[in-house]
């Protein structure tokens, strides 16, 4: 039963064999679209300097477990691959109803002109990946070389050049064509050097606009930014030059201010600063609410104790008041003690004196 294949996925081979006429280009699976199988098929390169007629390989092809699916040996025959040709891209080497992630190939022998080769002591030398182009920069390449499959960055290593395809070229291939895109080495690196210098200088003229644009626009900031500090300053110094009325336009109505300094009496502000020292919360009686577990403040002499039992009562009593420990009156006591019998008295005959005038000024003068 005859079906298509078609390209599922393809992987290019990580190594290159040194001094070998024969590498391994890249590995591909093909699905049929009848049943679903997997042809699994391996692509070579004839890059000695003889025509290459038969090539014998050795392959394993393993699941995503690692499992070898299958392990066996390829006969490539009836060859007539060339210098620079490519081949094997047509024949399955395995076809399996299992996906298949991975396919290892060991060159065994290459027969060139009918001789044989045997290819199991060159050394594979492992090849970096080809770094991918930026996709605006491929698409420009891919127009000017009317090459699609250019999608890399052409490079030389010591072993050989990398094409802008990814397709690598070793140094016995001795080519300066790409046997697999058909590009020129020459070319292409030319064409995107140009493409890149292209690039580069819009880049330039672009942050030079970005530069002209911010350019403008820091003088007006600072100009504006100078023009604001100019204004504050002259504002500030015609506040300082101003007359008072003009600072305060309520200057003239303001109230006057009472100094108690400058009418105080010297005697009275001693007798207040001795009256202050037995009050030190501003007040001469205590309030009836206060706290009774408080100190209090009083003078045990005033006290009215009427059993002689009560002496050591009063002792007890002298000894919990704030100058109990004082064995003889101090003129500060004394003082004090005049204050309070005498402020009463005095202050009402002030206050009927002052209403007596009064009525004299309103009857009798008025």
């Amino acid at each position: 039963m005859e079906q298509n294949f078609s390209l599922m996925a393809q992987s290019r081979a990580n190594y290159y064999t040194a001094g070998s006429p024969v590498q391994f280009v890249r590995v591909e699976l093909l699905k049929g679209d009848v049943t679903g199988e997997v042809a699994v098929c391996l692509t070579f390169k004839n890059v000695g300097t003889e025509p290459l007629t038969g090539l014998v390989v050795h392959f394993k092809c393993k699941d995503a477990a690692g499992q070898i699916l299958c392990e066996d040996d390829f006969y490539y025959e009836q060859l007539n691959a060339q210098p620079g040709d490519v081949f094997g891209s047509d024949d399955a080497v395995y076809v399996s109803d299992t996906p298949v992630s991975s396919v290892e190939v060991e060159q065994d022998r290459a027969f060139l002109n009918g001789r044989g080769v045997d290819l199991r002591g060159y050394k594979r030398v492992r090849l970096q990946t080809p770094r991918v182009l930026p996709a605006s920069i491929a698409r420009t390449l891919q127009q000017r070389t009317g090459n699609s499959q250019l999608t890399c960055v052409p490079q030389d290593t010591e072993y050989g050049w990398f094409c802008a395809c990814g397709a690598f070229h070793p140094n016995e291939e001795n080519c300066s064509v790409c046997s697999e895109c058909g590009g020129d080495r020459a070319g292409i690196k030319a064409t995107l050097t140009a493409i890149l210098e292209d690039a580069r200088r819009a880049a330039e003229r672009q942050q030079q606009e970005i530069n002209s644009v911010a350019n403008n626009v820091a003088p007006q900031r600072q100009a504006s930014s100078a023009a604001a500090t100019a204004a504050a300053a002259q504002a500030a110094i015609d506040r300082q030059t101003a007359p008072s009325s003009q600072q305060d336009p309520y200057a003239e109505d303001a109230t006057a201010t009472y100094n108690p300094k400058e009418y105080a009496n010297p005697q009275e502000d001693a007798e207040m600063e001795r009256v202050r020292r037995y009050a030190p919360k501003g007040r001469l009686f205590e309030d009836e609410d206060d706290d009774e577990d408080g100190t209090q403040m009083y003078d045990t002499d005033e006290l009215d104790y009427d059993e002689e039992d009560d002496y050591d009562t009063r002792r007890a009593g002298k000894k919990r008041g704030r100058y109990a420990d004082d064995e003889e009156s101090s003129e500060d006591d004394i003082m004090a003690e005049r204050i309070i019998r005498w402020a009463p008295p005095i202050t009402a005959i002030v206050c009927a004196l002052i209403i007596a005038v009064s009525l004299v000024y309103h009857f009798v003068i008025a």
